[in-house]
């Protein structure tokens, strides 16, 4: 099951865009689809609606396409298409190929970023690309920023037949999930997951063991998926202000979902068929 982009290359500079090219234009939390046979505009479909002072950003390259990214500020209109039109990031979700999901949000995982992080922190001075790796640089200070990525667990807990999803109260997506959290400073991850299930619902857990990892760009994070096994009582207690529920679902409780996205969806999956590890 494929959960992230493969024969995926990083262009920490930049060229000309070539009409090929695939143009992944952002607005706020909007992207920019196409109506045509692939959801992304190329540079030669795309080039006459945005900006013409645009400087759209190679991000990378992958499987051979050369993947542009430009972020235009809500302020800025885009010139009228019948073939071109914002959608949520969120609708990666709804893409019909998983490849093109993630490609999706790794690019938008970047565009957070380099929205976000215009000026120094150091001396104020504003950044910029480095030409010789994915960083940005100070001109005045000398300071260089890396990407962000937050490190996150995500953990499957069982008990025999049985596995504990829960609702998270601040999701817009609302569902039955795995408990997750991000790692906090001087945590290792086994930590992290302890304190968040004993957090979250009140739980101990023993046994625990790797199930995987993936980028998870729409919340610049990597969440690395863990088994664990319940350890003494099963009474579950939520944590207030952040789950709207959580319960034990037994196996044959659960739905397939043909196509899960994330790594906690497969991980709920594997529960289901019986193949975690």
């Amino acid at each position: 099951m494929r959960l992230g982009l493969s024969n995926i290359s990083i262009h920490p500079g930049g060229r000309p865009c070539e009409p090929q090219d695939i143009l992944l234009c952002f607005q706020e939390d909007r992207w920019l689809a196409y109506k045509g046979s692939a959801c992304f505009p190329t540079w030669a479909t795309a080039a006459t609606i945005v900006p013409a002072d645009s400087c759209p950003m190679i991000l990378f390259t992958v499987d051979g396409a050369n993947v542009y990214g430009l972020d235009v500020p809500s302020s800025r209109k885009l010139a009228q298409s019948d073939d071109h039109f914002f959608e949520p990031v969120a609708t990666f979700r709804q893409l019909a190929s998983q490849h093109d999901s993630y490609l999706l949000i790794a690019a938008y995982h970047l565009i957070l970023w380099y929205r976000n992080h215009r000026f120094c922190g150091r001396c104020a001075h504003s950044l910029e690309p480095s030409p010789i790796e994915r960083a940005l640089h100070c001109p005045e200070c000398g300071s260089i920023l890396y990407p962000i990525i937050c490190p996150a667990i995500s953990v499957a807990i069982t008990d025999g037949d049985r596995l504990l999803l829960a609702r998270n109260i601040h999701s817009s997506f609302q569902h039955y999930s795995l408990i997750a959290g991000y790692v906090e400073v001087g945590e290792s991850l086994e930590a992290t997951l302890i304190r968040e299930v004993k957090e979250e619902v009140g739980l101990s857990v023993k046994n625990i063991r790797y199930v995987g990892s993936q980028a998870w760009g729409f919340s610049q994070s990597l969440m690395v998926g863990y088994h664990a096994e319940l350890d003494g009582s099963d009474q579950v207690t939520l944590q207030e202000g952040e789950l709207s529920d959580a319960r034990w679902f037994r196996r044959d409780e659960i739905t397939a979902n043909p196509s899960p996205l994330s790594l906690s969806f497969s991980m709920i999956e594997m529960f289901r068929s019986n193949t975690l590890p």
